[in-house]
């Protein structure tokens, strides 16, 4: 059974416990595009079911490694987006930035910040970039929203605002108010120069690891991570040492209901414009 099951399928974790070692691997596969977010998902509802303190080195660590990701996936969409929009250059560029940075080191992030930093340059004087994409996608504030998608539309909505080590750093969520295509396209640049702020300010890049022994530990824990694409929920279980249930909730499977009324009576290519602006990911959808 994979990732999915045993989020939704509670009766297949009670026959089935897991070892915390297992499941955080489990969920660190679950989507290709963030597994960063994902194993720290896992570490973090473990920690916090077995009551074990994470030092602040190791959440710094943390802070670096969940914002390369995203830095890396909104490359993964720009690239995406200068596809469906014909901007072959884009495209060229963004995926050549995405691969450079997708497991760099700090002194890496930090070589390659210049000509992140050009990129978005241009892109934000690239006027035929708004007359492609204002007012296509246009969604108003609403509860269904989450992530990048919510925070275009002038909401607040982020999960980092509400962790100690995020505020530490400095960080303040970005926010567009448009709620078009344009509008998510700008948020997800604003994204990219926070994050590359917050990789230097946390001064290091450390995948999760759980931060200590879970041991025969029992308990319940819950934990929201600030995936690229939106806040992605655990909740689990813990018997023993062993995850008994978890139920999870991803951002993209909130925002699949948005997908006709962003279609009605378009033309093809903005429908795909729109449609592309969510940064949907197909491994986090469930039916």
């Amino acid at each position: 059974s994979d990732v999915r099951s045993l989020a939704e399928n509670m009766t297949i974790l009670h026959h089935s416990p897991m070892d915390s070692t297992h499941f955080i691997e489990r969920l660190t596969g679950m989507d290709p595009l963030a597994p960063v977010s994902y194993r720290l998902l896992a570490c973090q509802a473990l920690e916090n079911a077995a009551d074990i303190d994470v030092p602040a080195e190791t959440a710094r660590g943390r802070v670096g490694a969940l914002e390369r990701e995203r830095i890396a996936s909104h490359l993964g969409w720009l690239a995406l987006f200068g596809q469906q929009t014909g901007f072959d250059w884009l495209m060229q560029h963004a995926i050549s930035l995405q691969l450079k940075c997708r497991h760099a080191s700090l002194e890496q992030v930090t070589a390659i910040k210049p000509s992140i930093q050009a990129l978005i340059k241009r892109l934000q004087h690239t006027l035929l970039l708004k007359s492609r994409t204002a007012g296509i996608g246009l969604l108003m504030p609403d509860a269904k929203l989450c992530g990048p998608v919510a925070r275009a539309a002038g909401m607040h909505d982020d999960a980092r605002s509400a962790d100690k080590t995020f505020t530490a750093l400095g960080f303040t969520a970005a926010s567009r108010k448009d709620g078009d295509a344009f509008a998510r396209l700008h948020l997800r640049l604003d994204e990219i120069t926070h994050s590359l702020m917050l990789i230097e300010a946390a001064g290091t890049i450390a995948p999760p690891v759980i931060a200590a022994t879970i041991g025969d530990a029992s308990g319940t824990g819950e934990s929201v991570v600030e995936t690229p694409r939106g806040p992605a929920r655990l909740q689990l279980t813990l018997e023993k040492g062993q995850v008994t249930a978890a139920q999870l909730e991803t951002p993209s499977t909130s925002h699949l209901g948005l997908i006709e009324p962003l279609i009605e009576q378009q033309e093809l290519g903005d429908a795909l414009v729109a449609v592309g602006s969510l940064d949907l990911s197909p491994w986090e959808v469930r039916q």
